[in-house]
Order: structure tokens, then C-alpha cells, then sequence
């Protein structure tokens, strides 16, 4: 893995409720952009996204024998029951990017030929192609209590996608890297990792991660220059600054409780959830870890509020609202959707 992406790895964990951030550990991260696919791949917990990869067809094969279709086609696949989701082609502002689609929304012909090749590999159970509309109404029920992420889709926004439930015993990295090498096809989600991460998605949590030595981020005192280079590193946070965090938090009229994780007991709990990425683990060290707080408001507490003055503080790398992160998750899993992160949740969701 190369760094941004171990970067992003991390940053997924983070955005589920762990206390894990991208921007506070090293190696430094890359100037941020516009996501695609390639960049985005880990944002979801347990590879949402896969990589661009040469397919290696596994029972997929594209010619006069695709009318041989081995799998029918049910009225519904409901979204949250979907294994995967393939994601075809945008030029929606939305949608993740994927240079293969050349910016051009997939055509009708490049559905048509995903929808038969999906149909054939041995490992799909059930196939379920969603055109915009029915995507849109979909995204409305997930969003229901997300007024501003309504707000802010359209159902143009949405792309075409065929939702997908796969056999007991289905390979899901062979499926993923037969489907990729359709043309029209901008993403593949695994989406069981992502519908396990947002369980809690109701949980009133608030990450607030301390400034580490060497930090990147300008809330810590670092400067860059317009490429992104870092040309000052910032200050860790002082023994001083945490103590004061840490009065304030309690202070806090929206705080239910709080609690502090220190850098081996983040690192401990890194361990644990990638405990099968041998190369991710050996490349990464307590000193990486950041030291956070775990803030849990009470419920019809304002979250906006507590998260604005906390990122105000001194000490203070960065501060997350964990329902808006996991808001984005779903729309990156189900929809292959990116919205702007003033516009994934309201103070009420």
C-alpha cells in the first residue's frame, strides 16, 4: 500500500467510531483533492472500493453467449440487503470520479452489457439493476432525518447501479475485479463491511483528536505551501492544553460522558481491527497513534454547538461527528456518491 491510501485506510476506522484520524498520523498525507475511486477505495471499513486492477474473468465472458443468462433477475434488491453495488459512470458533481469513465455517463448499450455479464458470473445469486429515479427514492429513505444532504441531491445526481447478493460461498475480490473491467462500470462497493460500521449509526459520538508531534495540519501550527508541501510541522498538544480539553468537555452542558484514549491504548485497538493486514501493521507504531477524547452527547442534544468550539481549542488536530462520517460512508457504498461535508448531516439527525 502506498501512503494515501494507508492514510485513508486509517481514516476509515476513524470515521466508524475509532479513534483513528488521517490528517494526525504519518506518514504525511497528500494534499487534499476531489476523491475518485482509486483514492477513496478504503474509506468505507474493510475495502469499500476497489482499486483499479486488470480483471481476471472469473466465469465472465462477453460475446454471442450472453443472452445465456444463469441468474434471474428479482423485482428488488432492497439496499441494505445488497452484498455489492456496481456503480456506473457519472459526470454528476457527486459521484466519485473514476478516469476510466473518461468523464461520460455510461450508455444504455454499457448497462445493458454489465447487467448480462453480472448475470453469469457463477458466484452472483440475484441481480437488481436501480435507474436514477428509483435510486433517488431510495437515497430519500436513507436521509430521511438529513435534511441538508436531501437539500443538497438531486435525483439527476444519482448514477445508475445494479445491487447484487452473492452466493455463501462467493469469492467477493474475484467478482469485484471481473466486474471492473467493464467499460461504463465507475465503482464496485463491498457493502457488508459498511452495513456492519453503521450499526451505530445513531450513536452521538464526537471524535476530538490532539495535535501529534510532526502534525501536517495547520490547526496545529504546521504551514504549507500551495502544493502542499510541508514546510513547517506543528506542535504536539501540551500536557497543559489536554487538561484544559478535558475541563471544558465535562463542562459542556450536550456531554453525556467522555473519555480519554491515550497513544498505546489507540494503537491496541488499531491492532485489533486490522489484525490481517500484516504490511499495514508492521509499518505502523504507537508514536503514530493520536491521543483522543470520546465525547457521547445526549440524545436532542445540538451537535454542532460542542463540535464548533471544540475545534477552536488549542491542542485540537480535528473533530468529527461520527453520524455525519457514517452519513458519507453510506452514500459512498450505496450510492457511489461524495457530497460536500457541510452537506452530509443536519444538527438533528
Amino acid at each position: 500500500m502506498n501512503s494515501p491510501v494507508e492514510e485513508r485506510l486509517r481514516a476509515a476506522l476513524a470515521e466508524a467510531g475509532a479513534t483513528i484520524d488521517p490528517d494526525t498520523l504519518r506518514p504525511l498525507p497528500a494534499p487534499a483533492r476531489r476523491r475518485t475511486w482509486m483514492d477513496a477505495r478504503l474509506l468505507v471499513v474493510g475495502a469499500a472500493v476497489t482499486a483499479g486492477v486488470a480483471a481476471t474473468a472469473v466465469g465472465l465472458t462477453l460475446g454471442p453467449g450472453d443472452e445465456q443468462i444463469a441468474v434471474a433477475e428479482p423485482a428488488r434488491i432492497e439496499p441494505g440487503k445488497a452484498d455489492m453495488t456496481v456503480i456506473m459512470c457519472s459526470t454528476s458533481a457527486l459521484v466519485v470520479k473514476e478516469p476510466r469513465c473518461g468523464g461520460r455517463d455510461a450508455t444504455a448499450e454499457q448497462v445493458a452489457a454489465v447487467e448480462r455479464a453480472v448475470r453469469r458470473l457463477p458466484q452472483v445469486e440475484a441481480a437488481y439493476t436501480v435507474d436514477q429515479q428509483h435510486a433517488y427514492d431510495d437515497f430519500r429513505a436513507d436521509f430521511a432525518l438529513n435534511q441538508p444532504m436531501l437539500d443538497a441531491v438531486k435525483v439527476t445526481d444519482l448514477p445508475v447501479s445494479i445491487r447484487l447478493t452473492l452466493k455463501q460461498r462467493a469469492v467477493r475480490r474475484e467478482v469485484e475485479k471481473s466486474l471492473r473491467a467493464l467499460p461504463g462500470i465507475g465503482g464496485v462497493t463491498d457493502n457488508t463491511a459498511t452495513e456492519a460500521a453503521l450499526e451505530s449509526r445513531s450513536e452521538l459520538l464526537v471524535n476530538v483528536f490532539l495535535c501529534g508531534k510532526g502534525t501536517p495540519l495547520p490547526s496545529c501550527g504546521a504551514e504549507r505551501k500551495s502544493d502542499g508541501t510541508v514546510v513547517k510541522e506543528g506542535k504536539a498538544a501540551t500536557r497543559t492544553q489536554t487538561i484544559a480539553l478535558t475541563k471544558l468537555i465535562k463542562d459542556m452542558p450536550e456531554v453525556q460522558s467522555v473519555t480519554f484514549e491515550d497513544q498505546r491504548a489507540a494503537y491496541e485497538n488499531f491492532k485489533r481491527a486490522f489484525t490481517s493486514n500484516k504490511t499495514l501493521l508492521k509499518s505502523t507504531k504507537v508514536s503514530d497513534m493520536p491521543q483522543s477524547f470520546r465525547v457521547f452527547l445526549k440524545q436532542g442534544s445540538d451537535w454542532a454547538k460542542p463540535v464548533a468550539m471544540l475545534r477552536r481549542q488549542p491542542g485540537v488536530a480535528s473533530v468529527s461527528y461520527v453520524p455525519c462520517q457514517k452519513d458519507g460512508m453510506l452514500a459512498l457504498s450505496r450510492y457511489g456518491m461524495s457530497p460536500p461535508e457541510d452537506k452530509m448531516c443536519s444538527p438533528g439527525s
